[in-house]
């Protein structure tokens, strides 16, 4: 048509459009912009979401292993000890029958021993300090005659919490918590060095030294003989 002349609109879209259609052309570009805003800000979003998941997830690990470890913590603690002759290392007791220790007198109190730990029933007085009073009978390994201790049998009143109770020498313990090594099966092709199968090897390496000393004094002998024989 002679009168229809097409011109850009004034928001300034590429394909031209009439007068009339001016304000669709601007409600069509705010709508693009506001879901170009929308899409930003769903990505924004869905980035915090996924970081904040991250965050939990890790936190949520981090306390599992912390309560794990606390866990087995508890359990190591909760381990009884047992208590080894430092001699000759039989068990002499545990710390289930443990009643308290003494620093001054660097030793710990039991209520009961076990059958590898012998009472001299020959009766002392106690020497030591603050003991005044105190008669003890001394305790012995009954593998390695090592002095334990004393057991306390008759105490003044202020020290009748002692009485009966086994005092054994730290110097003369050693101690070992239960559950602390874990038992390895040892297959029959692989089993292990003892003391046993040690002697066992030194007598067949004795055994063996006699029989080679033999031979030598055997060669000995016949290249005496040969060497006399080529000079006659």
């Amino acid at each position: 048509m002679a009168g229809a002349r097409s011109l850009r609109c004034r928001t300034g879209c590429a394909g031209g459009c009439e007068y009339g259609d001016e304000g669709k052309c601007s409600d069509s570009s705010l709508l693009s912009k506001r879901l170009s805003e929308d899409s930003s800000r769903h990505q924004l979003l869905q980035k915090w979401t996924s970081m904040w998941r991250s965050t939990s997830e890790d936190a949520s690990v981090a306390d599992t292993e912390k309560a794990r470890l606390e866990e087995a913590a508890a359990a190591a603690e909760e381990r009884p000890l047992v208590f080894l002759c430092s001699g000759c290392r039989r068990p002499l007791g545990d710390s289930l029958s443990w009643v308290t220790s003494q620093e001054d007198a660097n030793c710990i109190l039991l209520r009961c021993v076990s059958c590898n730990v012998s009472v001299d029933k020959e009766q002392k007085l106690s020497k030591r300090e603050k003991e005044n009073g105190c008669i003890l009978e001394t305790l012995y390994c009954t593998g390695c005659s090592l002095n334990l201790g004393y057991v306390y049998r008759c105490t003044p009143k202020n020290l009748d919490y002692k009485r009966d109770l086994f005092c054994l020498s730290v110097e003369a313990v050693e101690s070992y918590v239960l559950g602390s090594s874990e038992k390895q099966i040892v297959s029959e092709d692989k089993e292990l060095f003892n003391l046993e199968s040690r002697v066992e090897i030194e007598k067949s390496l004795k055994q063996m030294e006699d029989v080679l000393q033999a031979l030598q004094m055997k060669l000995w002998e016949v290249e005496s003989k040969l060497s006399f024989t080529c000079k006659s």
